[in-house]
């Protein structure tokens, strides 16, 4: 279904072309690899181990030298060490990647060092290599402690922000989703999916340094997520759209002087259209005159008055106020349109970078074509 209004007629296609290219014309958004929400939160999405296939050949003196650092790190273990004790167990499976019991030790360490996602992904390692192996059965149970405990460190009123953000932005509120977005992650500084998604929105609408700020703080909480070459390529590129004209300078400038606003977003043409039509008409009105002749007697020469009786001449620019004011109409609607085709083209090219699709309906416009002698505008759109 479609949905369309208001609906404008002109008589000239000619016009519709001009007036089309002119407000509506342009530019082409940026292609980037696109982001897109996050709908869910740690622990609460179901979880499988990654597939993980050990090496082949290798060498006897690896295995020998990832024991002798397996012995070291039992003995940094009896020191208390176990930042150490970890650092030579991560040495120790790269060396022998296929060694349950030194995967399942590394594991642990992470697991007392509070590296959760790191742990995870060694229990599962544990879970996939080392199936029958005395000494390793319990990384089953102590892999879904740990993601038990991923979820259930999130307060109870940051996981409902959250989710009803997401119901906002589904059903096409994108302010009222942010704002939960950032219920959530006040709530849960540590809750990297809610800054994520916030960030996420700025860029939808085109708050590109909103955006850029928010995708900044999601690598800090998570610098390790999975995503993250992906968040910082988007990040880079924010910020060479940083560039873009500012549709508040667009406004100040083009109400300053006419057409400055198109020259200042780099659309020369435009702006020697409106400097040239606002010109014109304020020439219009100085140079068009009435001028009244005083003459002597009565004029029998078809109400012409000849040389000899002319007494006198008054000028009057009876046009003079209308030109000025129609050349101050134009002076306005020109910073205006060159405050929209900026912040248009501000929405258009930072939104090309994340993707979002709001609930099952879309919303466009507006929207020029000629058809014929008449015009046909329509300023929304909605397709269902």
């Amino acid at each position: 279904m479609s949905l369309s209004w208001p609906q404008v007629k002109e008589p000239s296609a000619l016009v519709a072309g001009v007036l089309a290219l002119f407000l509506f014309g342009g530019t082409v958004p940026t292609h980037a690899q696109e982001l897109g929400l996050k709908l869910t939160l740690p622990g609460q999405a179901a979880f499988s181990c990654p597939p993980f296939t050990p090496p082949t050949g290798l060498s006897e003196e690896e295995r020998i030298e990832a024991g002798r650092l397996g012995s070291n790190a039992n003995q940094a273990l009896i020191l208390g060490d176990l930042e150490r004790a970890r650092d030579l167990l991560a040495r120790a499976t790269e060396l022998d990647p296929g060694n349950a019991e030194l995967t399942y030790r590394y594991a642990r360490a992470l697991e007392d060092l509070g590296a959760r996602t790191e742990a995870v992904e060694q229990f599962c390692r544990v879970l996939l290599i080392g199936a029958g192996i005395e000494g390793v059965g319990d990384a089953q149970d102590r892999l879904e402690a740990l993601l038990r405990a991923e979820q259930d460190q999130i307060p109870f009123q940051a996981v409902e922000s959250f989710e009803q953000g997401l119901a906002e932005a589904n059903s096409g509120q994108p302010d009222r989703a942010i704002n939960s977005f950032g219920s959530a992650w006040e709530i849960a500084p540590d809750l990297a999916e809610a800054v994520y998604n916030r960030g996420v929105l700025h860029a939808r609408m085109g708050r590109g340094e909103a955006a850029m700020a928010d995708l900044q703080r999601y690598l800090a909480i998570r610098p390790e997520a999975e995503d993250a070459i992906q968040v910082s390529q988007t990040i880079g590129q924010l910020q060479g759209l940083g560039n873009l004209p500012r549709p508040g300078s667009a406004l100040g400038l083009g109400l300053i002087f006419p057409g400055a606003g198109q020259f200042y977003s780099g659309r020369a043409w435009a702006g020697v259209g409106v400097l040239t039509l606002t010109a014109g008409v304020a020439a219009a009105g100085f140079l068009i005159e009435e001028v009244t002749v005083k003459c002597v007697g009565t004029s029998s020469t078809g109400g012409q008055c000849p040389p000899d009786r002319v007494i006198g001449e008054e000028k009057d620019t009876p046009y003079l106020i209308h030109g000025l004011a129609a050349a101050g109409a134009v002076v306005v609607l020109g910073a205006v349109e060159s405050f929209l085709r900026a912040r248009t083209r501000r929405v258009r090219e930072v939104g090309a970078l994340v993707a979002m699709e709001i609930g099952e309906a879309r919303l466009t416009g507006p929207s020029i074509h000629a058809s014929g002698p008449q015009l046909h505008v329509s300023w929304v759109q909605v397709t269902f």
